[in-house]
């Protein structure tokens, strides 16, 4: 408790936590609205895709090249820049909508704007805080803030549900434009950091660093497979996620607050697999952990399509929220434990590159053939694609290296072997 008393007296810590919180609402409850407004004004599958795929273009763009960069620029700005641009276009949303102007084309310009405003706030928080904190108070301090995000997480969706049901969208824009606005009002008044040190070293430019991480894959051959499994099994998600308003509300004849609901049993899913994961120690064997779960999220998506009721389909999500948070866990850890300090930034572009490239065609093309083929056909596609990938993956041999030491675990066995044989 007195590590929290000593977090709570540091005004700068207190107002990115209270941003951090914003943030997290915003993100929970942006696509999530306008997802909505998207299908109520259109009713196609199609188009509620399309809304994603400039969502998910963009956050990937964002997340690729900002990366290397975002040391080089003022967190401080980064991080009103982020929750203010998010805020003025949920204004303009909320205008147009009581104005009776809103129109189809009108969403794109803002989820454009989303999608590169909001992924830039959670790195450029974690990179601030680390130079406002004690270096002892660095944990507590990050458990606090990703605990306020997982909460928003778990609540966001289904509270944003239960608001659209009964009051439509304009409380929830509303809530929005306020929160984050203060979010960024309150940011203005926290000190200016910045990676001196950093800035003072001359930087290669994107594509170099990003050639220098493409080496990396080189020495490490399993993570490059990983990366292109991560792509397949990743545009099946994107697929997928773009049509489960569309799916909770006619094929399980549901609501918007169920809907809600649904989004939330995912991340809850996923906080019970990060508690898990954080009380045991590292799996020996990784290939069958990391590929079975994946295994698991295919079955999960295949089984998806033909929930006989709501309830089902909950529990086939939190399942689901489950399955990607272990291999999530591991998989990072693998990457931590093996990419080199100096070089990680440039290794997690290529990683991002890698992994995320296929939601955004997931999302483009997924509307469009559940247009012709009905949602749960496509869901039951996607599932068997991801499980095919996977069968292929469990008899290849280069997964197997998931499970080699690391480099100082090797240099240990070799120290023991050495003694073992001196007489």
């Amino acid at each position: 408790m007195d590590v929290y008393r000593q977090l709570l007296r540091n005004p700068a810590y207190v107002v990115v936590w209270i941003a951090q919180a914003a943030s997290g609402l915003g993100s929970t409850f942006a696509l999530f609205l306008i997802s909505w407004l998207m299908y109520d004004m259109t009713g196609s599958t199609a188009a509620m895709g399309s809304i994603w795929m400039v969502f998910m273009v963009a956050s990937f763009c964002t997340n690729l090249i900002a990366g290397p960069f975002i040391d080089r620029m003022p967190h401080k700005l980064l991080m009103i820049f982020s929750e203010s641009a998010r805020s003025l276009v949920f204004l303009y949303l909320l205008l147009t909508y009581l104005g009776g102007a809103l129109s189809i084309w009108q969403l794109y310009p803002v989820v454009l704007v989303i999608g590169i405003a909001q992924p830039l706030f959670r790195p450029v928080s974690m990179a601030y805080v680390a130079h406002i904190v004690k270096k002892q108070l660095l944990m507590k301090a990050n458990s606090l803030l990703e605990g306020t995000m997982q909460l928003m997480m778990l609540t966001g969706p289904a509270l944003g549900g239960l608001v659209l049901s009964f009051s439509g969208p304009v409380p929830v824009l509303i809530v929005l434009v306020c929160a984050l606005g203060l979010s960024a009002l309150l940011l203005t008044t926290v000190p200016r950091t910045g990676n001196v040190d950093a800035a003072a070293k001359p930087r290669e430019s994107w594509g170099v660093e990003f050639r220098e991480g493409l080496r990396f894959f080189k020495l490490y051959p399993v993570l490059f497979w990983v990366g292109m499994l991560l792509l397949i099994t990743n545009f099946g998600t994107g697929a997928l996620q773009p049509l489960l308003l569309p799916f909770v509300l006619e094929e399980l004849q549901g609501s918007e607050f169920q809907y809600g609901l649904l989004m939330s049993s995912f991340s809850f899913g996923m906080v019970i697999a990060s508690t898990i994961t954080g009380t045991i120690e590292r799996p020996r064997n990784l290939r069958r952990v990391m590929l079975g779960s994946l295994t698991v999220s295919g079955a999960m998506i295949l089984l998806l399509g033909w929930s006989p009721a709501f309830w089902v389909a909950v529990i086939i999500t939190l399942i689901n929220g489950i399955a990607a948070m272990v291999f999530t866990i591991n998989n990072t850890t693998f990457y931590q434990e093996r990419v080199p300090e100096q070089i990680r930034g440039r290794v997690f572009a290529v990683r991002t590159m890698m992994a995320q490239g296929g939601i955004p065609i997931g999302a483009g093309l997924g509307g469009v053939i559940a247009e012709g083929t009905g949602i749960p056909i496509l869901f039951t596609a996607l599932g068997l694609l991801t499980l095919t990938t996977l069968a292929i993956a469990w008899r290849s041999p280069v997964f197997y290296h998931l499970n080699d030491p690391l480099p100082e675990e090797k240099e240990v066995a070799a120290n023991r072997e050495s003694k073992a044989i001196q007489p």
